[in-house]
């Protein structure tokens, strides 16, 4: 059988849709936690919010696949497995209380939670930095984030501190087959935006970004799997293009992007990149962009404007999509709950210019609220 269960972020809006066939069953994670469902290792499981992947967890059979997902979620147990494929990569770990004590020589690192998601209380550090004011800024960010995310998906207290990573930032959604092979479902560049509150408003794909980068990723996959032995195993990964080393951020399991991001694969190419995993299909590229040779395919995240209050401004969503339309097409657009989630739309849009997409990125949120 195959099992979607979803969380208390935002999923997708295909789930019901995909829940439709026999041999699917979706359901959330308090509705699985009353169930007596067990997953035994010929089961699928896709888990698109992480804070139902602790439960999903609990629920499965096959040891060695749990251990697996412990791996890569814990950032410093996910680089210990990477150590084999990037042996000079410098990590290591320490509690909050222990970060303004740290000294990193002449070593720029970042300082991140041990478990985390949508970027919060991730830090840059070096020997100038003041280590107090950052661990307290770290923190304040990370305890204001509570709400959001539980402790299974956002640790309070436990940070790895790596080496900074540079370069272009580039997002896969994959998963290993029954045969652990490699299956690509697409691959994103994240461009930074002007105003550094709003840091994942942008991933955008391209035939250009495949053409350059997905032997390149396919290489890495299956080098990881050497080290791993994962089969039907979904994972969203995030990269940088450093020195033209293609390292990786962090190896998400069990799911593909978050907050929708995923779903721009089927807007885009019109198959459902959760299906290909169940039924162990992967994706025929070269026919895919055959016909897209001249689009850019964007997933937009509306956030909520970093100086507004939610409890006295609301989004203005026909303002924002007059914004987004002024150059792109829009694919779908889908409004949140802007006073349970830090954002408050997903956006899906088609474009024949970059540089004119590219301009979304000096958008200021504040403008659309009131």
């Amino acid at each position: 059988m195959n099992y979607i269960i979803t969380g208390n972020t935002y999923n997708s809006k295909f789930i019901n849709e995909l829940a439709q066939r026999s041999d699917i069953i979706a359901m959330n994670g308090e509705e699985l936690e009353q169930s007596d469902i067990v997953f035994s290792p010929a089961d699928k499981v896709y888990v698109p919010s992480e804070t139902s992947l602790s439960i999903v967890m609990d629920r499965m059979q096959d040891k060695n696949y749990v251990e697996g997902i412990n791996k890569l979620k814990n950032k410093y147990f996910c680089r210990e497995v990477l150590s084999s494929i990037y042996p000079d990569f410098y990590f290591a770990k320490a509690t909050l209380a222990e970060i303004p004590g740290l000294e990193f020589g002449d070593k720029k690192v970042v300082i991140k939670p041990l478990k985390g998601f949508f970027g919060t209380g991730v830090r840059i550090a070096d020997k100038d930095t003041d280590l107090h004011q950052l661990a307290y800024e770290m923190n304040k960010e990370v305890q204001a984030s509570v709400k959001f995310f539980p402790e299974s998906i956002l640790t309070r207290d436990e940070y790895i501190i790596e080496e900074y990573i540079t370069g272009n930032e580039y997002a896969v959604d994959m998963f290993f087959d029954e045969h652990g092979k490699p299956a690509i479902m697409n691959i994103y560049f994240h461009p930074e935006p002007e105003i550094a509150d709003y840091f994942h408003l942008m991933y955008y794909t391209n035939k250009g970004i495949f053409d350059s980068y997905l032997n390149t990723f396919l290489s890495f996959f299956i080098e990881l799997n050497l080290v791993m032995n994962l089969k039907s195993f979904p994972i969203h990964a995030e990269f940088k293009l450093q020195n033209g080393v293609m390292v990786p951020i962090e190896l998400n399991p069990m799911r593909y992007g978050g907050f929708g991001l995923a779903d721009i694969t089927y807007h885009s190419y019109n198959f459902q990149p959760i299906i290909a995993y169940f039924d162990d299909k992967p994706a025929d590229w070269s026919a895919i962009w055959e016909t897209r040779q001249k689009h850019n395919y964007a997933w937009i995240l509306g956030y909520n404007g970093k100086d507004i209050s939610i409890d006295a401004q609301s989004p203005n969503h026909e303002k924002f999509k007059k914004h987004l339309a002024e150059h792109n097409e829009i694919m779908d657009y889908v409004p949140l709950d802007y006073k349970t989630n830090p954002v408050f739309s997903l956006s899906y849009l088609k474009n024949h210019n970059l540089k004119l997409l590219l301009e979304l990125l000096k958008t200021e949120f504040n403008e659309f609220f009131a």
